[in-house]
């Protein structure tokens, strides 16, 4: 389709004023999803759902991870309960044994499991279970806890119990096993019987002790409210839901910024959204409201999208585990607050760090970072799929991911994410059939053809919402027959009224021009006519973060603006360079195009075998001025 041929309408939309928008999000109160009648959004089953393009690959790379070693051992799986080897942290009891539990319940066809391990690992699981309901070796809880340590017995049992809560409960849900119920009950009371041991503002001064990273108690104990809400969902006992209420109020006292294991942190904050969406209770939407506009504004959140492995500002690593729980904590506020900046951010992250996480079999890891106190700045190419933890987590964000693309509402079909995705749509005429094909034939140009086809032959269209991106600074839109629509900006989506003619079909190319950003996600604007010098900036062009493969963190480029100081980017984007950011305008105006040069690409397009540059010192001058 030659779409300067068809003359759509073009809409020129203000350029952002911030590149991260920090306005108050929805009280929860007024949160949409909140009416009397349920939800707002009607999300499609995930296993409904087929992703495309770049995601749609990684998702089945995950998928087909879970199959090859070392998960393709069932004595493996299961030895931090079983204890059948000494592999590594066979001491978080229930951490990979409940993990691949959940992400394959979740991935599994309907009435089939998969992977071949699967059935293996839930087979008799129960008896495994000690006496007082926990998985582990058998400890008495009143010894006292210990600080930080590798070999910490108590705290890991509980960090590995939380996360084989969920992994029960969802076995169950999946295949409706009910020895995974029976021992997800046992696991729930043992954690009610055990109230008085672990929320005690007695022993405050010995949880603070144990420290907030891999073995401490803010760390490992509070995860366990995700699970608690789940099995209350499951078998609606009120002692489930108490419990978790317990733990959240107790969790006040230790919920805070910076903390040293921010994948602990997101968990809780995600079961605190899970405790609002069963209660109603507006103070478990207004935390991690909170939560997320101090690690925004703070910069806990790193410039492209992700956070730490520490909740850090600076740190030398990340963790596949946090940016899943990352991913997820803003598609849930998302839901419940119906606030844009919310995806937003998702959309950020999984364009930029999310990708970066992942390595070519599909598993999720760590890289190294080079920091300054500001922040990373520089990513080096040794990266470890930490089989352990971050590989089931990664794949979970993405079958996450799945629901939210495409959504249902009274209103009409709503298109959250520029991706290639296709789901089934409940809207108040009916049911429909949504395909989203999403094209970037020019970087920063990304083409989504969006048809609708009805699945029980209702012939009147919904209306069409699709999700203006942050970075689109130009929209064109026009339908099936190649004429103009007319477009409505609407709370952060672009809203289209399809024609009964357009064969519901309709075409949104979104547009996003080179811009700069400070390490805290917010525009640097430069002043026209003259030379501006930049320290630390990172360069975007339409929702990806250009990267260049060089060992030096914070190299100095040079690049040209227009008469409006808008950056320009040079042919192939090579970059010359010079040595400081001071450089003279005489050494600045002799650089040409024989002058050392980088090269800046999206992630996708580099190299990862060598060190990624993404923040820079920049030097921009007016075009009239530089030497050709």
């Amino acid at each position: 389709m030659n779409l300067n041929s068809m003359n759509p309408i073009r809409i020129t939309l203000p350029l952002l004023v911030c590149a991260v928008s920090l306005a108050s999000a929805a009280t929860p109160s007024s949160a949409p999803n909140r009416s009397g009648s349920g939800p707002v959004w009607t999300l499609p089953g995930a296993r409904d759902v087929e992703l495309g393009g770049s995601l749609g690959t990684a998702y089945t790379l995950g998928i087909k991870r879970l199959s090859e070693s070392p998960y393709d051992s069932a004595v493996f799986l299961r030895s931090d309960v079983s204890f059948e080897t000494n592999r590594v942290f066979v001491n978080y009891s229930g951490d990979i044994s409940g993990r691949f539990m959940q992400i394959a319940s979740l991935v599994s066809p309907i009435g089939k499991m998969t992977p071949p391990t699967l059935p293996e690992v839930l087979k008799d699981f129960g008896k495994y279970q000690k006496a007082d309901g926990h998985f582990g070796r058998d400890i008495d809880w009143n010894m006292p806890m210990e600080p930080e340590s590798s070999s910490a017995k108590l705290l890991p049992i509980l960090w590995g119990n939380s996360r084989l809560l969920v992994g029960l409960v969802e076995a169950y849900r999946a295949f409706g096993n009910e020895e995974c119920l029976t021992a997800a009950k046992r696991l729930g009371d043992f954690y009610c019987a055990t109230t008085n041991r672990f929320l005690d503002p007695a022993h405050e001064a010995e949880y603070r002790m144990t420290g907030t990273y891999a073995a401490g108690y803010t760390t490992c104990y509070f995860p366990a409210i995700e699970g608690l809400v789940l099995l209350y969902k499951e078998t609606h006992e009120a002692r489930y839901l108490q419990q978790a209420e317990r733990m959240a109020e107790f969790f006040r006292r230790f919920d805070t910024l910076p903390v040293d294991h921010s994948h602990g942190n997101l968990l809780t904050h995600y079961g605190l959204l899970a405790l609002y969406e069963v209660t109603g209770k507006s103070e478990y939407l207004a935390r991690p409201i909170a939560q997320w506009r101090k690690a925004v504004e703070n910069g806990y959140v790193w410039p492209m999208g992700g956070v730490g492995e520490k909740f850090q500002v600076s740190f030398l690593r990340d963790e596949g585990c946090s940016e899943a729980d990352w991913l997820r904590l803003n598609l849930r506020l998302w839901e419940l607050t119906g606030q844009t900046q919310f995806l937003d951010m998702a959309e950020r992250h999984a364009f930029n760090h999310y990708a970066m996480n992942r390595t070519a079999n599909g598993g999720y890891g760590h890289h190294e970072f080079i920091c300054d106190a500001t922040g990373p700045m520089l990513m080096q190419p040794q990266f470890t799929e930490a089989v352990w933890c971050c590989t089931f987590h990664g794949l979970m964000g993405l079958d996450t991911l799945k629901r939210y693309v495409v959504v249902g509402s009274p209103k009409g079909v709503f298109v959250n994410f520029p991706v290639t995705a296709t789901a089934p749509v409940q809207t108040a005429r009916g049911q429909w059939k949504v395909a989203v094909n999403a094209t970037e034939a020019t970087l920063g140009e990304i083409q989504c053809r969006i048809h609708l086809e009805s699945t029980e032959n209702s012939e009147k269209l919904p209306e069409l919402f699709v999700r203006r991106p942050y970075w689109a600074t130009q929209v064109t839109a026009e339908d099936g027959s190649g004429r103009a629509l007319r477009v409505r900006e609407e709370n952060g989506y672009l809203r289209l009224a399809l024609r009964a003619s357009s064969k519901g079909e309709a075409t949104v190319t979104f547009s996003g021009a080179p811009r700069i950003e400070d390490r805290r996600m917010q525009p640097v604007v430069l002043k026209s006519g003259q030379i501006n010098r930049q320290e630390g900036v990172t360069l975007w062009v339409g929702p990806h973060l250009m990267l260049a493969n060089v060992d030096k963190a914070r190299p100095v480029i040079v690049a040209r603006t227009t008469s409006k100081g808008h950056i320009e980017l040079p042919e192939a984007n090579r970059f010359p360079t010079v040595t400081k950011l001071d450089a003279p305008e005489a050494q600045l105006m002799q650089t040409s195009d024989s002058s050392p040069v980088l090269e800046l690409a999206p992630w996708e397009n580099i190299h990862h075998e060598t060190s990624s540059a993404f923040v820079f010192d920049l030097v921009t001058m007016p075009e009239v001025i530089i030497v050709r």
